[in-house]
């Protein structure tokens, strides 16, 4: 398959989390007893993190790059952080602001990889 699929799935994977979690966060924020909100936001984030690790490892394999370069090993840690993330954005609404702040720093971390160090290599 092109790898041009592959990676507009990516960022459709991307776009969907961001979307998803910045809905729940929203909802921690406004009104935390909206259930309907909730759901939208989890099913949209998870997948779009489904979406982004088969669309990430199609670009690996695709573009044959090595499954242990250090940029890639980064931005999987980075997909682990947004999968487990959810707890958090969940359960404790108080924390809403420092990790709305905590994705964006997250994002910017995965752009750095891929831009920048797999550039530099």
């Amino acid at each position: 398959m092109d790898p041009n699929f592959y990676q507009v799935l990516h960022i459709v994977g991307i776009s969907m989390v961001f979307l998803g979690y910045g809905a729940l966060l929203a909802r921690s924020m406004a009104a935390p007893e909206n259930v309907s909100v909730r759901k939208l936001g989890s099913i949209t984030s998870g997948i779009g993190l489904l979406l982004i690790l088969v669309a990430g490892f199609g670009l690996i394999s695709k573009l044959g790059h090595s499954y242990t370069e250090t940029w890639i090993l980064v931005k999987f840690v980075i997909w682990l952080l947004l999968g487990g993330l959810i707890v958090l954005i969940n359960r404790k609404p108080q924390l809403a602001m420092l990790l709305w702040c905590l994705l964006i720093a997250l994002s910017a971390t995965a752009a750095i990889m891929v831009y920048v160090v797999r550039s530099a290599g």
